[in-house]
This record gives C-alpha cells, structure tokens and sequence, in this order.
C-alpha cells in the first residue's frame, strides 16, 4: 500500500512540474535599438517588446550613459499594445556607450528582469 502512494506522489510531483505550468514568465522578444547594437543616430525612444501581456504600472525601463549615470526619460505607452514598453528622451541620445535595464511584470503577475547595451556612434 505504501509503494502505491510513494508512486502517486512522485506522479504527482512530475505534472505539477510538467514544462508550460512553470514557465509563465514575460520574455523580451525585441527591442529598439537592439541589444549590442551600434546606431548611426541617437534614438529619441528605447522600445522593448514582450512576449505576452505587461502589467505596465509595475514595469519599467531604465536608461543609464557610460559610467552609471541616469539617462532622464520618461515612460510612454502605446494605446492598445500591452506587450510593449516604451521609455522617451526629452532630446535624442547623443554618441556614447548606454545600458537599458529593464523589469517587467507579466499580467500573471510574474516577475522577469534584464539588462543590455548599444552605442550611438559619434
């Protein structure tokens, strides 16, 4: 009797684990400028797009310039794309190094985060 319920417990173990039930997370799928990127002409946004729903007023975007200093930005939306965050400069970026840090909240309320870098070129 026992081994029956050691077996339907470890069954029960695996499905509650089952790749899909746990993996309900928001993943970036884009952004603009692209992580890594080197661009031609200081941006005037940072965009990021995600693969499922954003609950946007617990997501944000981040700008810093070389050296950890804060880009001031402010966040914009775009009526209609829950999967969309959007961060605009009061002038475009000029040339240098930028670090976009990110944190985003998923309708199901899980929580991701994530950083990359791109260049504006000189």
């Amino acid at each position: 009797m026992d081994k029956r319920i050691a077996v339907a417990a470890l069954a029960a173990c695996v499905v509650g684990f089952a790749p899909g039930t746990a993996l309900a997370h928001a993943h970036l799928k884009k952004s603009s400028p692209a992580a890594g990127a080197t661009v031609a002409a200081g941006p005037s946004e940072v965009r990021l797009e995600f693969d499922e729903a954003l609950e946007p007023r617990f997501s944000k975007v981040t700008v810093e310039a070389k050296g950890g200093k804060p880009v001031p930005s402010e966040p914009a939306s775009e009526p209609g794309q829950a999967t969309i965050l959007i961060v605009k400069f009061a002038q475009p970026l000029e040339a240098g190094s930028y670090k976009v840090n990110w944190q985003a909240v998923s309708a199901d309320t899980h929580k991701v985060k994530g950083s990359f870098n791109f260049q504006v070129r000189p």
